[in-house]
């Protein structure tokens, strides 16, 4: 085969020996990698979680992280910023111990469970033995309960420090805070801080001048034609886009003309639901268009230093001045009154809106001098001033608008008309509002006039917050009031689809609804009153760490109270209770008539696996909150020593008094009839059950007596009651008449009900004559009057057809009556009774 020529490579020979070293170094540091790899991957496997180090270490480690945050806080020269970064880093810490305490404390149970299966240690003495394998098991499991209990208690002591490190830097933020805002300063109405801005304001100028044309220079210098055009273009494209954005946002067209005729009236709830959606959009889509914008002047390099603070307060005050326009126009709505949220009249709702624009501005204002200040690092006096001055145009911004809206010359100004339609829950449901308004008002023009200026400043910015806390909450509340409160009512679009797919009745549904309504209402007033108070130096973390313990569990003398594991209870026995509802229900209506077994022994069958069922709800309602059945048997012989000191009374009628809540058998409104008392229940405590007799009299009879007594209710299960009435006539009355002019008598009375119809009975052949009973069914309220009235009709009837009512009869026979004027005297009233002459 012939050889191919070579090129010939013009390199020398030490280009060739440094090819080579660095190919020979590179496939050294392959193949160093391919040892290395599998060696770093076994060093980066998971220790196993239930190593012996593996939670000791973590606490150790916890345990070194916390002294140095202890050594942090020695330092009294501790700003907010630092105190911040510190509280943070306590959060990893408390997380580690809880995943610790939550993995150990099953593994050390278990462990205990079981020592205490293997039984007590034996007694040598009594000559008790055990095997080596017994004992040595106990032994092993009593070093790892050991070990898992000292765990445990490390980890708890250390989280006990860590809640106190935690409390300790809240009460160092909250004394910074107060001696940040209650630092006296120079009064705004002060000639010697006015004569100190005056004199330093060349200074001022001057360094203001410097940074416009630094950051003018840095601008020509970093523009090119392109960043130019696209600036320009994002700029003219906000331009044109957020009016129609908030249009948009306000009517849901572009164009601003909503497809919902002028006279419509919207639900609460589509009110609640469009002001959302303003108030969203509104604050989402001004907020894309500028942090575009700053992103890309900050892209481009066309923000100096300095500049780039002024910039970012200039374009966040315009967001939020756009943000707070809408959140207004969302609630006031002062052109359009059918949409207006809370109950104020068109004058009140556009002074209202006026007022927080102006103040809105202003806080603006004065955020973007702040920034501006910081940036050209202007003097102390100026910073005063500027911050006072602000304030009081805050005070002064409000309480014209209070004063607008609110006042006398506004309430006389009102039409009748608005008055009738505001009413008494429209303006004056405003009480609590303009009270805290006029407040703030005083606080801040006196804090400026006495020299505490950041106090002013800081009242002046938590105004406007409150302000969006309000409008908030009313929107949110709207919300609840109407999607939770009527949507999920019996009556509502949501409820009737639950009803048809769960078999609840309306009353259920009410009830879910208004307590699902008020436990909504309940958290959105927690959050909005902590929310509120967080500026004034409550630790932020420390309130979500203290909301998390609230919702997940905290501990009270060793017992652990959790709403979200209350809540978990609840709703586990709710379910138990709809889930044996609905197999009662199922028994009743579809398995048990097929049985052939009888109404009683159905019913009976259907009761007791009701209690069953609500029983096994029970128990697992409370193993989640914690109370296990050994804990329950406990407690159980607790009361039943008490029980058997002299209690028996009170438990009876306690006990008693739950059967007859859960029972029912008699209930408030019902007629009852106990021995020789009878009258309407008012009340059923658990002890006695209080009862109004038809003299008026209040009767409190014991609970047992309705369990083991005997109790008459006229309307336990329905209200219809049976009226009779015996007649007697004489012999030479015709039956069938009777018997026509009793019925017709029932029949022409408007009480007496025609299903069941009235029945007239021919009871008996009497002594002196025919006995008749009529039959008839009335309502329970009605009863004595009907059986009057018809008494009255029958004796009218009776006379009118000629058929008389019989006197009682007696015959006397007297012995020797001849000669004796006492027996004819005798005979002569017999005869009388008989109605001779």
């Amino acid at each position: 085969m012939p050889s191919l020529p070579l090129p010939s490579l013009p390199l020398p020979l030490s280009s060739v020996a440094a090819l080579f070293s660095r190919v020979a170094g590179r496939c050294a540091f392959i193949l160093l990698l391919g040892f290395l790899l599998p060696l770093a991957a076994l060093a980066q496997q998971p220790v196993a979680p239930n190593a012996p180090q593996g939670p000791r270490a973590h606490i150790e480690g916890g345990r070194l992280e916390l002294q140095q945050i202890d050594a942090a806080l020695q330092r009294d020269n501790l700003d907010d910023r630092r105190l911040i970064e510190l509280r943070a880093r306590l959060e990893p810490l408390q997380t580690m111990l809880a995943e610790i305490i939550t993995r150990e404390q099953p593994h050390a149970e278990e462990i205990k469970a079981r020592i205490e299966q293997l039984g007590p240690v034996p007694d040598a003495a009594k000559g008790q033995t055990e095997g080596i394998e017994v004992t040595r098991d106990r032994a092993e499991q009593q070093r790892q309960w050991k070990e898992a209990d000292d765990t445990l208690r490390l980890a708890r002591a250390l989280g006990l420090r860590i809640e106190q490190i935690g409390q300790s830097i809240a009460d160092r933020r909250r004394a910074n805070f107060a001696r940040q805002i209650l630092t006296p300063q120079a009064s705004v109405l002060s000639p010697l801080l006015w004569l100190d801005v005056i004199r330093n304001l060349p200074s001022d100028m001057k360094a203001l001048r410097f940074l416009a044309t630094n950051w003018g220079e840095t601008v020509l210098r970093n523009t090119s034609w392109f960043e130019a055009a696209v600036l320009l273009l994002v700029a003219i494209g906000g331009f044109f886009f957020l009016p129609h954005a908030r249009r948009w946002a306000r009517t849901g067209s572009l164009a601003g003309n909503t497809a919902l005729a002028d006279d419509y009236v919207p639900s609460p709830l589509f009110k609640a639901m469009q002001a959302f959606r303003m108030s969203v959009l509104n604050a989402l889509l001004p907020s894309l268009v500028l942090f575009l914008l700053y992103r890309l002047f900050d892209g481009f390099g066309l923000l100096p230093g300095r500049a780039d603070a002024v910039a970012e307060a200039a374009l966040t005050g315009l967001a939020f001045i756009i943000f707070m326009s809408g959140l207004t126009r969302a609630v006031l709505a002062p052109d359009r009154p059918v949409w207006r949220l809370i109950g104020v009249d068109d004058r009140v709702a556009l002074e209202l809106r006026r007022m927080v624009a102006l103040v809105t501005l202003t806080i603006v204002a004065g955020r973007i001098l702040e920034a501006v200040y910081s940036a050209i690092v202007a003097t102390l006096p100026l910073t005063i001033a500027t911050k006072g001055v602000v304030s009081v145009l805050i005070g002064l911004f409000m309480a014209r608008g209070l004063r607008r809206a609110f006042g006398q010359r506004a309430a006389e100004a009102q039409q009748p008309e608005q008055r009738a339609a505001v009413g008494a829950g429209g303006e004056f449901s405003l009480l609590p509002v303009r009270l805290i308004g006029w407040s703030v008002v005083a606080i801040i023009l006196l804090a400026a006039v006495f020299g505490y200026a950041s106090l002013a400043s800081f009242v002046s910015s938590q105004a406007i917050w409150l302000i969006i806390l309000f409008f908030v909450s009313v929107i949110l509340l709207l919300l609840i009031e109407e999607g939770i409160g009527s949507g999920l009512s019996g009556h509502g679009l949501f409820g009737r689809k639950v009803r048809e797919a769960t078999g609840l009745s309306t009353a259920s549904l009410d009830q879910f609804s208004v307590l699902g309504a008020g436990f909504l209402r309940l958290i959105l007033f927690v959050a909005v009153g902590m929310v509120a108070l967080a500026p004034w130096g409550l630790d932020s973390v420390s309130f979500l760490g203290s909301l998390r313990a609230a919702f997940f569990g905290f501990q009270v003398g060793g017992v652990t109270i959790s709403l979200s594991t209350i809540v978990v209870a609840i709703i586990l026995f709710t379910a138990g209770f709809l889930i044996t509802r609905s197999i009662q229900n199922w028994l009743d209506a579809r398995y048990l008539p097929h049985t052939g077994l009888d109404p009683g022994l159905r019913n009976s069958i259907r009761t007791i696996f009701g209690y069953i069922g609500i029983f096994l709800a029970a128990i697992v309602a409370l193993g989640q909150l914690g109370l296990s059945l050994d804990k329950l048997t406990i407690v159980a012989g607790a009361l039943s020593v008490g029980i058997g000191f002299g209690l028996q009374s009170i438990v009876n009628n306690f006990v008693s008094g739950l059967i007859l809540l859960w029972e029912r058998p008699i209930r408030v409104g019902d007629w009852i009839v106990v021995g020789d008392e009878q009258g309407t229940v008012k009340r059923i405590n658990v002890r006695a059950t209080e009862i109004q007799t038809f003299d008026r009299a209040s009767l409190i009879i014991p609970n047992s007596e309705f369990i083991s007594g005997r109790v008459k209710n006229w309307v336990h299960a329905d209200r219809t009651a049976r009226i009779i009435i015996p007649v007697n006539v004489d012999y030479t009355a015709e039956p069938e008449q009777v018997q026509a002019i009793l019925r017709d008598a029932a029949l022409g009375h408007r009480e007496v009900m025609s299903d069941p119809p009235p029945v007239v009975i021919f009871k008996n052949l009497g002594e002196s004559g025919l006995d008749f009973e009529l039959r008839c069914f009335v309502d329970v309220d009605a009863m004595l009057m009907t059986r009057s009235e018809l008494m009255f009709d029958i004796f009218a009837r009776l006379k009118a057809a000629g058929i008389g009512i019989p006197y009682p009869t007696r015959r006397v026979e007297i012995s020797h009556a001849s000669g004796n004027a006492e027996s004819a005297t005798a005979v002569l009233l017999a005869e009388a009774q008989k109605g001779k002459p």
